[in-house]
């Protein structure tokens, strides 16, 4: 019997936990390691998933930018008492209709591209979300929005 209780205790923590700003079905589980004297690691578990999807275009014409190299960085969310990280992210070129898809991991993007000058963009990634971000050159107006609510598109 006592088995029994300590299980029906733990469902109920875990149902009540389930409420707290998670969506059933939607959350992923993370395994970071983090930097210790020793080799343990932490699990989080962090509402689904956003992208960052950035479009290049020419402010004078209105036409995308294709192959505009676009490096990156990422500052994920923190996870428990996981320090907080910069990571850098591969180059990304922009495609024939000028855009590039960044990641899937929730934190803040910093986006640069320097070929046709200095340009630099933040973007925050929110939960179940896609950012999207329009970079205009040479003018340098950037416009960021957010989809609605598992809508993963621009």
């Amino acid at each position: 019997m006592r088995n029994g209780v300590v299980a029906s205790l733990l469902v109920a923590a875990l149902l009540a936990g389930a409420g707290a700003g998670y969506l059933v079905g939607q959350s992923v589980s993370v395994n970071r390691p983090f930097s210790t004297t020793s080799s343990a690691s932490t699990n989080c578990e962090i509402p689904a998933e956003g992208e960052v999807i950035l479009q290049v275009l020419n402010s004078t014409s209105g036409k995308p930018i294709s192959s505009a190299p676009i490096q990156g960085q990422i500052v994920p969310v923190p996870c428990g008492s996981t320090p907080q990280a910069t990571i850098t992210l591969n180059t990304t070129l922009t495609n024939d209709t000028g855009f590039a898809v960044f990641g899937d991991e929730l934190g803040e993007y910093h986006l640069t591209l320097y070929s046709y000058g200095n340009y630099f963009v933040d973007a925050s990634t929110l939960p179940e979300r896609t950012t999207c971000v329009s970079l205009s050159i040479p003018s340098g107006e950037t416009v960021i929005t957010y989809s609605p609510t598992f809508q993963f598109a621009c």
